[in-house]
């Protein structure tokens, strides 16, 4: 007989309570809050594919007070108790976003194993996907930096989005023959300043 597998892990909406509790102080940090406003934000960010329930929501809040992290707003309003984030909170936070910025390597061992563990027509158009998600998001963040440093991100994304499209061109079969056609590869256009032009990709740069 088949044994059965759980699927929960599976599950958009199985999302662990320890990032729940680092995106709800993200929240807090930013303002007051109560616990149906950060689950609102939360289903409207993910697009309803993640909606945390009171059962879940309000205990995350009830631990982030009784740690010292948050507190109890003075007063009350419509939308119920309203949580506010303390000192000792936005130090905590701080630290956990500089444990989650050392996990890069991790994340890349992981990113490998789903490489090899998903199938090229499964994994192709998953991390396409991811691309042009986080795109948009990668121009919501660059437009946060102050100019001089977006402006050396912005360069280094430039090169790198370069270098992509010669590699994808060079596997076009279109493209392969218009060279050849050509008999030698296509000059890259330049700019009135005499430099490569920028490769206008989701318009990253423009944006920010």
């Amino acid at each position: 007989m088949a044994r059965h597998h759980s699927k929960r892990w599976l599950n958009p909406q199985a999302v662990p309570r320890g990032f729940l509790r680092l995106y709800t102080m993200t929240l807090l940090s930013r303002g007051p809050e109560t616990g149906y406003a950060i689950i609102q934000k939360i289903d409207e960010r993910t697009e309803g594919a993640w909606r945390p329930g009171p059962g879940t929501m309000y205990p995350t809040l009830k631990g982030l007070v009784s740690d010292g992290y948050a507190r109890v707003a003075r007063g009350t309003i419509s939308g119920g108790k309203e949580y506010v984030m303390t000192a000792e909170g936005r130090k905590a936070l701080r630290e956990m976003r500089e444990r989650i910025a050392g996990l890069g390597r991790k994340e890349k061992v992981v990113a490998q194993l789903f490489s090899d563990i998903l199938p090229p027509p499964v994994f192709v158009p998953l991390v396409l996907n991811r691309y042009r998600e986080g795109a948009q998001q990668l121009r919501e963040k660059l437009s946060e930096l102050p100019l001089p440093e977006r402006e050396a991100y912005l360069k280094e994304l430039r090169l790198f989005m370069e270098t992509q499209i010669g590699w994808v061109d060079s596997q076009l079969p279109t493209h392969r023959t218009t060279a050849r056609g050509a008999g030698s590869r296509p000059r890259r256009r330049r700019d009135a300043g005499g430099g490569r032009s920028a490769v206008s990709v989701y318009s990253i740069a423009e944006a920010a």
